[in-house]
């Protein structure tokens, strides 16, 4: 089990269910994880549209990261949500 960032838990995006299987990872990804999932194209098309404005930026990662959650892709979730 991993521990939650609090500007996780805290931003309201996630569900109890989401944040159990954040905590349910057995590992978070590495900072070159984290650092090379930035260059995929569909993150670099969100991060992109928000640039300027970190706060919104943070608020659609963490919806991505929520999607991500959604379809069973919890490292791609702590990826984003890292970022």
């Amino acid at each position: 089990m991993v521990n939650i960032p609090a500007f996780i838990k805290q931003s309201g995006v996630f569900t109890e269910e989401d944040l159990i299987q954040l905590a349910n990872a057995e590992a978070l990804p590495s900072e070159d994880e984290i650092d090379a999932f930035q260059y995929d194209s569909e993150i670099q098309e969100l991060l992109n549209a928000f640039i300027g404005d970190d706060t919104t930026r943070l608020t659609h990662q963490l919806l991505k990261a929520k999607e991500f959650i959604a379809n069973g892709e919890i490292n791609k979730a702590w990826k984003i949500a890292l970022f």
